[in-house]
């Protein structure tokens, strides 16, 4: 997915997972309010949206992007 797109996208839970593990950052589901968060420190990677999506660019700007 190119860059634009991605930060358009809306993603899954398991595609927010699976994107931190390629930039070696170990993320759970936090189950409270659904939010994925960085396992060691608990800052939140992105916040689950009504339909319990994410948004690419909490992703992308968490990651650094």
């Amino acid at each position: 997915m190119r860059y634009w797109e991605a930060l358009e996208a809306t993603v899954t839970a398991p595609e927010v997972l699976a994107e931190c593990r390629r930039h070696s950052i170990a993320a759970e589901l936090r189950e409270s309010d659904r939010a994925i968060i960085e396992t060691e420190t608990g800052d939140v990677v992105a916040e689950a949206d009504e339909h319990g999506e994410y948004a690419g660019s909490d992703v992308l700007d968490f990651l650094g992007y």
